[in-house]
């Protein structure tokens, strides 16, 4: 049987670890939506400056932003599950062109 003592060093360094988790994850949260803020503003201005309408400008502010994003993820998709580097290789040169 384990010691009482020891039950609660685990529990403090369970409790200790999940609030370095959630403070990890607030951090890069807080990083990716600055990001896209700041991506979405040059982005926006831009359009702006190119004679683009604001409305329209808006629009297509976030969808640069998310098409990065739905690269990134269906690249890492992708290789975790095996696929070959010649199915990767359009979707990198997409990410590249688009950044």
């Amino acid at each position: 049987m384990s010691e009482p003592g020891a039950m609660t060093v685990r529990r403090a360094a369970l409790r200790e670890q999940q609030l370095a988790f959630r403070a990890v994850t607030a951090i890069t949260g807080t990083v990716v939506g600055l990001a896209f803020l700041f991506g979405f503003g040059n982005v926006w201005t831009l359009a702006l400056r190119q004679g683009v309408s604001a409305w329209v400008a808006l629009l297509v502010a976030p969808a640069v932003d998310l098409s990065v994003l739905a690269l990134l993820l269906a690249i890492r998709y992708l290789a975790l599950y095996g696929a070959p580097a010649t199915a990767l290789r359009p979707a990198r040169r997409l990410l590249l062109l688009s950044c």
